[in-house]
């Protein structure tokens, strides 16, 4: 009897098993990824940078291989990074790129239990035909090609069943290596990203609101011959399926294809920078995922922006700080860049103008000075070095999210600018947006 009552009192719960079995990979990975960086740090030696790069590699592969075995957010995580080509090393960028639209799929037969249940109906009466193989799947969903039983060719977003339980799970241990990590570096504060991520990863699932922001940004952006915002098919998506129109084109990271159909590189860069110079500046409203895996080229060149599940809207009044801030730095004004960083949200312990000014030059001055149009070699260098000292004589205290996802979207196009070769010119660019604005 005493042990019936004991089984009784602690029956077993299988999400927090799960829990704990995710929490205990990741944790074992983060702390080997630290402790290998810090060893070969700490060990100085004519063999350091042959070290460093044997270890990029194995952290890169072992979070590749640990992203697909779990799935989730560890693969959203494992995107982002893939997409940095401006400021990871190569190593990473070679292995994680492969996670921006290649997650490994799942059967179709899997999902057709949601897709029915989702659609309330027998997939025969929707779909003439549904392709077995799917065009690209991602951490959250796989999409792929089919066509209505009106002849139309879509692209159909199914949700993974239950994804939703993952995210939650994953957010709650993300939380505790976060805290774990500024611990153990006490320079930098990496909670307000694990805010950002359970703010909006949520969004992301419910792929109602990823429609409306869709036909929100094809109307904002209906002007523009070079974008194309696929339609969406009301009668048919749900919150967890999305059916679009199929709108085909090459990978924006592919320079081999571009230039195949006869695509200067270079000018997908420029009309990627001035789409979303528009889409922050002007509109306030902006996709704020634009990693490979999301944008598409076609003949023209014409882009084709996809996924908005990650969308931001500004009030005017942060949008006009925004553009502010952008004028402050493009000029090189130190005491209006630390003004208009403090009029966004922003606030360092001492309260002085250096940690923010150094931010605008990291942010964006650097880059427009020495006309570059993403981040490289002699930048990373040169504020890795700086950034201890900077942020512990007088460390941010308070970094509105909103704004950090306008740097996170820098980042990407950072990455993405790289890959083209890009010779944009970004104070020209701006320019012209910033004259709007005052």
């Amino acid at each position: 009897m005493q042990g019936v009552a004991s089984r009784r009192r602690a029956p077993h719960n299988p999400t927090v098993l799960v829990g704990a079995r995710r929490f205990t990979a990741m944790a074992a990975l983060v702390a080997r990824v630290y402790a290998g960086y810090k060893l070969i740090q700490h060990r100085d030696g004519a063999d350091q940078q042959s070290r460093y790069a044997r270890h990029h590699r194995w952290c890169a592969e072992a979070a590749f291989a640990l992203a697909t075995r779990l799935e989730g957010l560890p693969i959203k995580v494992c995107q982002f990074l893939g997409s940095r080509a401006d400021v990871l090393p190569a190593e990473y960028v070679e292995v994680l790129s492969r996670l921006q639209d290649r997650v490994p799929p799942r059967p179709l037969a899997r999902l057709a239990p949601l897709l029915r249940a989702e659609l309330g109906r027998p997939l025969h009466e929707v779909f003439a035909e549904l392709d077995p193989v799917p065009l690209a799947s991602a951490s959250l969903a796989q999409v792929h090609r089919g066509r209505l039983r009106d002849g139309r060719e879509v692209a159909v977003k199914i949700q993974y069943p239950e994804i939703a339980d993952l995210v939650a799970i994953d957010l709650k241990n993300f939380s505790v290596l976060v805290r774990l990590l500024g611990w153990l570096e006490p320079d930098f504060d990496f909670r307000v990203l694990i805010a950002e991520v359970e703010k909006y990863v949520p969004l992301e699932l419910d792929f109602v609101h990823e429609a409306d922001s869709a036909e929100r940004m094809a109307h904002q952006l209906r002007a523009r011959s070079d974008v194309i915002v696929p339609a969406v098919v009301r009668e048919v998506s749900t919150r967890r399926v999305l059916v679009l129109e199929y709108t085909p084109g090459v990978r924006v990271t592919d320079v081999t294809a571009l230039r195949a159909l006869g695509i200067d590189p270079r000018s997908v860069a420029r009309i990627l920078i001035d789409v979303f110079c528009e889409m922050i500046l002007v509109h306030g409203f902006f996709h704020a995922d634009p990693h490979p895996g999301n944008i598409l080229v076609q003949p023209g060149p014409r882009l084709v922006l996809l996924d908005f599940g990650l969308a931001k809207d500004f009030p005017p009044t942060i949008r006009q700080g925004i553009g502010r801030l952008t004028a402050a730095i493009v000029h090189g004004d130190r005491v209006a860049i630390a003004a208009a960083f403090r009029a966004l949200g922003f606030r360092t312990r001492e309260d002085s103008d250096e940690s923010l000014a150094w931010l605008g030059e990291a942010f964006l001055g650097w880059a427009v000075r020495n006309g570059r149009a993403y981040a490289d070699p002699e930048m990373l260098a040169r504020f890795g070095a700086e950034m201890p000292r900077v942020m512990r004589a007088d460390p941010l205290v308070e970094m509105p999210g909103d704004v950090l996802l306008v740097g996170r979207v820098l980042g990407l196009l950072s990455g993405i600018g790289k890959q083209l070769g890009s010779e944009v010119d970004l104070a020209a660019t701006l320019l012209p947006y910033l004259a709007r604005l005052s």
